[in-house]
Parts: C-alpha cells; sequence; structure tokens
C-alpha cells in the first residue's frame, strides 16, 4: 500500500499541565513509530480559546502532527484518538502533491520575510536618517 502525506491535529484539555502534554505526545510518537510512520513534524500550536465549549471545556492545546503513513494506519490513529480521554477534538487531513507545494511556497515566504523584518530592525542608523527631533534633543539647551 502507498505511504501519503497526512496532518493530524488535536486538541487536548488547555488546563493540563505542560508535563502532561508532552507525555500525550510521546505517547503519540511511540505509536507513530511502533506502525512505521514517518513523522515530518511534530508542532505544538500551543493553548488558544476555543470558539464554543466542547465537553465543558473552553480552553484548548492545539497539536500538529505531520506525517507519511498508509491509510490503514490512519483509521487505527483514528480509533485510538476518540478512545483517548485526553483529546477533546481530532482531525487528520490527507495532504496532495499541490497542497504540499502551496504549503512549502508559503513557509518559504513567511522565512523570507520574518528574515527581511530582523535584518531590518538590526540595520543601523545611519545620519542622513537621524530626524530633526533627534538632533535637537542631542543639542544642549542655552539658558
Amino acid at each position: 500500500m502507498i505511504k501519503k502525506h497526512y496532518e493530524s491535529y488535536i486538541i487536548v484539555d488547555g488546563n493540563y499541565e505542560d508535563n502532561v502534554i508532552e507525555e500525550i505526545i510521546k505517547k503519540y510518537d511511540a505509536f507513530f513509530k511502533k506502525n512505521e510512520v514517518e513523522i515530518k513534524n511534530i508542532d505544538k500550536i500551543g493553548r488558544r480559546r476555543m470558539a464554543y465549549q466542547i465537553k465543558k471545556k473552553q480552553n484548548g492545546f492545539y497539536i500538529c502532527f505531520e506525517l507519511i503513513a498508509k491509510p490503514d494506519v490512519i483509521a487505527k490513529l483514528e480509533r485510538t484518538y476518540k478512545l483517548d480521554e485526553n483529546i477533546i477534538r481530532y482531525l487528520t487531513i490527507e495532504m496532495d502533491k499541490k497542497t504540499l507545494k502551496e504549503k512549502d511556497d508559503y513557509l518559504k515566504k513567511r522565512t523570507m520575510m520574518a528574515e527581511a523584518a530582523i535584518e531590518k530592525e538590526n540595520k543601523p542608523v545611519e545620519n542622513s536618517e537621524v530626524t530633526a527631533e533627534a538632533k535637537a534633543e542631542a543639542k544642549p539647551e542655552a539658558k
């Protein structure tokens, strides 16, 4: 069977401490290794306030697993999600080649923009860029 690219998102209770969330991630990491799933990336998106309550919870911790797996393993994964009491919601989507290319292009563009912003912040101020206000502050006042 051919392996495909997937993104699997889970939401766990946002009130859990960080070490509990790490244990949940390790649990699924072990599941992936056991079932020969290639993990491309684990993105801990973080705590967010949900738009509406789910299972009487208002906050959730979002996690995204980027995977390369066989479809039958994904079915087993979703069954495991359903039985896990720590998971409030889950969603697994298949990523086709076009979507993967668009995502890579977006991430490259975002990285370039971030690097440009950092470069602009760290650029030293030249004499010609000093404003008249800054010059006035630099001169001592005569009394």
